[in-house]
């Protein structure tokens, strides 16, 4: 491996002699063998729209890969199942951290010796994954030129390296945009990448593939079928697709079979569906790492149970107060004093004082994640209650979710767990506290309070997810390959599907795949590709063509415009989590007496729920002077700072 760092696009695939369908409706073959020689498969599918490079997926991944696919000269159709406001996947809510290296081969000692625990590992994968991270200061780099986008690298922030005790693991340090996390910077960076090459990438949203277009005697991928706002289109894609299309967090069947869970609840987007395996395992992609998965937060991965159809919150409370520790997340308020994580029979199954890593706890030697209850719950006395309101872990309506009961037995029966196990669990905890030992899972001594017998509380919890890393295998090219190991001609993929992790996961290891095989993949798409083979039987369709490139775009968005009265004045502001938001403020004698919010692009059940309910306190106040809204920050700020880009304006 080279020292230096350079550009790390593995060879393209080239000398591909055929045309390739699975699972495709809307082509025809026609039984006249006469001029077939002059036709290929893909000319026998009546296309709606044909691009160089289609890709699957609009999240870092996805962004990236269409990035590099444009810079390469192609003309590029980036779809995404989420609609507008909802794009991004995980790479939208994730702490914006890409896991970087000081030393290519001692980062590739480091996931190979260390992290894959005995797992084999596509060396060769691994080692331009290892590269990739050492070259993720080049990759922001780049996309900060479009935009003077300043990024620094912080290598005393977060955690760095998650696995401390492997020696190779000093080299891993965590590449950021900026001084910040969890505030999409990442994301944002990459999205406006992907806008300022509007002249070459077209967007649709809300615009699911369906399946891929594959030539059954060459299994070349041609194509892809797309369900755009309910019409069902085949798009042509001459010289590759990009599968980017995230994990199957939200696919319940999936992580039944996968991952041997009955449930869990999503920290990140709804909208992993689990569409890259499906269309990986329609056109005879191997599949690799469906076991794996992450998950975050306070006591292992388990957090406050969520409404139907609702996702997890991040939750960060550290046991020393002083922000996300060094290589771990912590269980902060939760693992300490007369408290205990129950399962669904009341019995307790992990450590809550314990440290974890991505949700995965220590045992016999390595990181495990815990087994997943159906509907675990923490379960407290008096004492614990007061702290834990004092703290302020009740908020948002948790408070009205927390039953009560005189004994053990009657707090059981509440939330219908065994009372005899439930009342022996809490037994045996105030005989470890008496013993100054946990004799089940060791807690440290000096976290444990006996329960003082007053009354007992218990508030429902959910194991969470944050991702998976299960799909279509890739090899170093970011080709998606069959179970021998041969690449499907023209597909590629890059992100957590199929992601590089096989058990144990380094927190920003995900984002800097989404960069590196992002990278990899659109360029490696958008090189031209030997002329398609000869398809017999075969008779030439006429294609369809409804969608033009660079007419049917869902972006970009062109600036706002708006009629000015008197004392009105636009503002806009780029610190939401959805990048824009465009307001038009009315101001009179130094108060603000109206605000109409002209675009915003927030997502939905965080900060765009709330937005206009800010606006109207703002007019209310006459100023910006007013208090935000717990768990839509982002949101609050880039509304103010907007409001007040438009009032600067009159003075």
């Amino acid at each position: 491996m080279q020292a230096t760092r350079r550009s790390f696009v593995r060879g393209a695939a080239t000398g591909i002699a055929a045309a390739g369908v699975a699972g495709a409706a809307g082509y025809s073959t026609y039984a006249h063998a006469a001029e077939a020689a002059a036709y290929t498969f893909a000319d026998t599918v009546a296309w709606n729209a044909e691009y160089d490079v289609v890709v699957c997926g609009f999240g870092a991944a996805g962004g990236t890969a269409a990035i590099y696919a444009a810079d390469a000269g192609a003309r590029v159709l980036l779809v995404d199942v989420a609609p507008e406001g909802e794009e991004g996947g995980n790479s939208r809510m994730a702490a914006q951290m890409a896991c970087s290296a000081l030393d290519a081969d001692k980062a590739f000692e480091y996931y190979n010796d260390g992290l894959s625990w005995h797992f084999d590992m596509d060396q060769e994968l691994l080692k331009t994954y290892a590269q990739g991270e050492y070259e993720i200061p080049d990759i922001l780099e780049y996309l900060g030129d479009a935009k003077d986008t300043q990024w620094q690298l912080d290598p005393g922030k977060s955690v760095t390296p998650e696995y401390p005790e492997y020696e190779a693991g000093q080299t891993i340090y965590m590449s950021f945009v900026h001084q910040g996390m969890f505030d999409s910077a990442l994301w944002k960076l990459v999205r406006s990448n992907v806008l300022d090459r509007a002249d070459a990438i077209d967007v649709w949203y809300g615009s699911p593939v369906k399946h891929l277009v594959q030539d059954p005697q060459t299994k070349t991928i041609v194509g892809a079928q797309i369900d755009k706002d309910g019409e069902e289109l085949l798009v042509r894609a001459k010289n590759g697709v990009v599968l980017a299309c995230g994990g199957f967090e939200n696919n319940t069947a999936m992580i039944q079979n996968y991952l041997g869970a009955a449930r869990l609840t999503p920290f990140g987007t709804l909208h992993n569906n689990g569409d890259g395996v499906r269309i990986g395992i329609e056109v005879g992609a191997d599949l690799t790492h469906m076991s794996a998965y992450e998950s975050i937060g306070i006591l292992a991965g388990n957090a406050w149970a969520a409404d139907e159809g609702g996702r997890l919150k991040f939750e960060f409370t550290p046991k020393d107060g002083g922000g996300v520790s060094n290589h771990s997340l912590e269980s902060g308020e939760y693992g300490k004093g007369s408290i205990v994580l129950v399962g669904d029979d009341g019995s307790r199954f992990i450590d809550e004082n314990a440290n974890t890593r991505h949700g995965h706890v220590y045992s016999c030697g390595v990181w495990r994640m815990p087994i997943a209850n159906w509907a675990p719950h923490i379960v407290f006395d008096q004492a614990e209650y007061d702290e834990l309101q004092a703290a302020g872990c009740f908020k948002d309506g948790r408070e009205e979710k927390i039953v009560s009961a005189d004994t053990p037995e009657e707090l059981a029966e509440a939330i219908g767990a065994d009372p005899e196990i439930l009342a022996r669990t809490i037994s045996d905890f105030n005989f470890f506290v008496e013993q100054g030992r946990d004799y089940q899972f060791n807690r440290d001594p000096a976290s444990m309070r006996a329960f003082d017998g007053k009354k007992y509380y218990a508030a429902q919890f959910a194991p969470g997810i944050l991702n998976t890393q299960g799909g279509p295998r890739r090899n170093a090219s970011a080709e998606v390959v069959t179970p021998e190991g041969s690449p499907i001609p023209h597909l590629y993929s890059a992100g957590e599907l199929g992601g590089i992790t096989a058990f144990q996961y380094n927190s920003g290891g995900n984002l800097a795949e989404c960069l590196i095989f992002g990278r990899i993949a659109g360029t490696n798409a958008a090189a031209e590709k030997d002329a398609l083979a000869a398809y017999v039987p075969a008779e030439k369709v006429d294609a369809d063509i409804k969608y033009v490139p660079g007419q049917e775009s869902d972006e970009p968005q062109q600036p706002v415009e708006a009629q000015l009265g008197a004392n009105e004045y636009l503002g806009s502001s780029t610190a939401g989590m959805g990048d824009e938001i465009d307001v038009k403020v009315t101001y009179v004698d130094g108060k603000i007496t109206a605000i109409d919010i002209l675009r915003e692009n927030e997502t939905p059940e965080y900060g765009g729920r709330y937005i206009q309910g800010l606006a109207d306190a703002m007019v209310e106040a006459g100023s910006t002077d007013v208090d935000g809204i717990t768990g839509c920050t982002l949101t609050t700020s880039a509304l103010m700072l907007a409001v007040q880009d438009a009032i600067s304006k009159a003075k």
